[in-house]
């Protein structure tokens, strides 16, 4: 679970810090910094993917009224009741395009565990005798890339490949369905940002969890008449997704972007609802889910994602500007985003007042009261 975020010099997020909830909205205009923070979440799970720093950082995230040409992304997890602490300073070239690790550093239980000080990087590990933190190889590191990927894994080092796999099940995503590829001519262990690779990354669920596609398809069943599965065709070296619908006594299957775009994200937001339960992700942060469904068809879906997280202590955080989800997920500790005059993002809990919905209180001007 994150339990807060840092960011500085990122976009429109200077000296920015938030402490999420556990089942929490985040509310705000366009142009409030919400996706920003999942951008700035997923430049960094890029590079513990192993990417260059150049495919993934430029020029044009540092804030524009900010002269500093360096950079901080930082946030701290739960992970079974211990505390990790990573932070990330890329530094920029004064007139090149160029940018490097100018620091990067993961604190376990309070003490370091690895850091990169923009030459060496720096392991430490548990003592098997004192089970004490101590520090261990040193050794000249390439500040382009993450060394944190590259670490095999050892008995002694475990809070540092524990971090890594457990960042690794953050999914950050803004689904539209009109940009999904029905094809798979491979698996992937990850979905895309806007969900592009979703029949790549359902191949890969079939082989390693079937049990997620056919809990999905029970879920399914109740929001979507006549549905009866969602599979994968092999046409010559690839996979196609088809959907089959029971129509007037008969099943009828139908290629996945030949349903409605509806249909489609329902089908990819219940798949993630299976994901999260089943473990596949420990915290979800979903960019405007509500897109191109009804309110009828994903209140169910909001409401096992808030059962999933009472019961599993799953973290879910969702940015919406659509009243009735606003209203339904209200809980008191929604966050409102918003920047006066342009400048940098400020947020607050949003105010609760007597008698109004919250989508009200957001309708009438009243959140910065």
């Amino acid at each position: 679970m994150i339990t807060e975020i840092y960011i500085d010099n990122f976009r429109c997020l200077t000296n920015f810090r938030i402490q999420p909830g556990g089942f929490q909205l985040w509310l705000g205009d366009n142009g409030s910094g919400k996706t920003s923070v999942l951008d700035a979440l997923r430049y960094v799970q890029r590079l513990m993917r192993g990417e260059h720093v150049d495919n993934i950082f430029n020029r044009n995230s540092l804030t524009i009224w900010d002269n500093r040409l360096s950079q901080t992304i930082g946030f701290s997890l739960i992970i079974d009741e211990e505390e990790y602490k990573y932070e990330l300073t890329i530094e920029y070239a004064n007139q090149d395009d160029k940018q490097r690790i100018k620091r990067e550093e993961l604190l376990w239980q309070g003490s370091a565990f690895f850091l990169f000080d923009g030459q060496e990087a720096h392991l430490y590990r548990i003592n098997r005798t004192t089970m004490k933190t101590e520090e261990g190889a040193a050794f000249p590191a390439d500040w382009s890339r993450s060394v944190i990927p590259t670490i095999a894994k050892r008995e002694d080092n475990k809070p540092l490949i524990r971090f890594r796999e457990e960042f690794e099940k953050i999914l950050l995503i803004n689904p539209v369905p009109l940009v999904v590829k029905d094809a798979a001519a491979s698996e992937s262990r990850n979905l895309s940002e806007h969900a592009e690779n979703f029949a790549q990354w359902y191949r890969h669920l079939l082989q390693e969890q079937p049990s997620i596609g056919y809990r999905a398809k029970q879920l399914l069943e109740d929001v979507l008449p006549g549905f009866e599965q969602l599979s994968l065709k092999e046409i010559g070296e690839f996979r196609k997704l088809m959907t089959t619908f029971r129509i007037e006594g008969k099943d009828q299957d139908f290629d996945f972007m030949n349903i409605s775009s509806g249909q489609r994200q329902l089908i990819i937001l219940y798949t993630v609802l299976e994901a999260l339960r089943a473990g596949t992700f420990s915290t979800v942060l979903i960019d405007e889910p509500d897109n191109f469904v009804s309110m009828r068809e994903i209140q169910p879906w909001l409401e096992n994602l808030n059962d999933i997280c009472e019961a599993q202590d799953k973290q879910a955080l969702i940015i919406s500007h659509h009243p009735e989800i606003v209203n339904k997920m209200a809980r008191g500790t929604e966050l409102w985003f918003f920047r006066k005059a342009g400048t940098h993002v400020v947020v607050q809990p949003l105010p609760p007042i007597d008698g109004l919905f919250p989508a009200e209180v957001m309708a009438r001007g009243w959140e910065n009261e």
